[in-house]
């Protein structure tokens, strides 16, 4: 969907525009926000992703410009989550980069990244994750643009005939997958896709001769009573967590060194 360009400028969604953008997050399982960051912005991200993923420069991951505030508390994507899972989420760094090599020919397996909450139920629960993708490229068929399947993130595993514990890896989605349709998420440089992690979805072959590169944080809906959350995450230097913002320090909590103590 395309985003008004004071809302652009703002970096906040209007009322109206986010009881769009969540209604298709709970519908179809994601959105995709077109064309939130600027040219300068995603060609200085590119930049550096693509000398790290290539070894050509040893980037500090817990640096600028990685761990720059559009990328680690997106605006837009945040307003979403707040509503989707919930004003205390969190979240750990680094993030990872999802990237296809050039003339990359294979086709993913047809996989979610996360299971149901309470997978021997008929009815799916809320999300309890979810993924911020940013494309530091035009998004096409040509190059890869991601296959999904539209409101997949709803169907259960109540009565399948699949290993409940199989998020679809060994393909045990793809007889499943033939009756859903689906289409790929093509999308220009620099949008904003926020998608519940349970969707199922896959990875396309990149016939370019360019790197598809793809920014990817993850979510997670915070449950104070499972107390995995320090484990999931890295201790990071007091410098580096102070730099961040108050908002940040939030949702990236567990990566202090203090979650860690004992």
């Amino acid at each position: 969907m395309k985003i008004p360009s004071e809302e652009i400028r703002q970096q906040a969604l209007n009322d109206e525009t986010l009881f769009e953008a969540v209604r298709q997050v709970r519908e179809s399982g994601f959105v995709v926000l077109e064309e939130t960051m600027s040219g300068e912005w995603i060609d200085r991200m590119r930049e550096a992703w693509d000398a790290h993923i290539e070894d050509r420069v040893p980037g500090d991951l817990l640096s600028m410009p990685f761990i720059d505030p559009l990328a680690i508390e997106n605006p837009w994507a945040l307003q979403i989550m707040e509503i989707m899972i919930g004003k205390d989420f969190w979240a750990k760094l680094p993030y990872h980069c999802n990237s296809t090599a050039p003339n990359w020919p294979e086709t993913q397996v047809i996989h979610r990244d996360q299971l149901h909450l309470f997978p021997d139920l008929p009815i799916a629960m809320p999300p309890h994750m979810i993924v911020v993708h940013i494309p530091l490229v035009d998004f096409a068929e040509e190059n890869g643009s991601t296959e999904v399947w539209p409101g997949t993130h709803l169907i259960t595993d109540h009565e399948a005939t699949i290993d409940p514990a199989d998020i679809g890896r060994v393909g045990g989605l793809e007889k499943r997958a033939k009756t859903v349709p689906s289409i790929r998420t093509n999308m220009p440089a620099g949008s904003t896709l926020v998608r519940d992690m349970r969707l199922w979805h896959r990875a396309m072959p990149n016939r370019t001769v360019h790197r598809r590169t793809m920014l990817s944080l993850v979510y997670h809906r915070h449950f104070p009573s499972l107390g995995y959350q320090s484990k999931a995450t890295e201790p990071l230097a007091p410098e580096i967590m102070d730099g961040l913002s108050q908002r940040a320090q939030r949702i990236y909590r567990f990566n202090k060194q203090e979650a860690h103590a004992g």
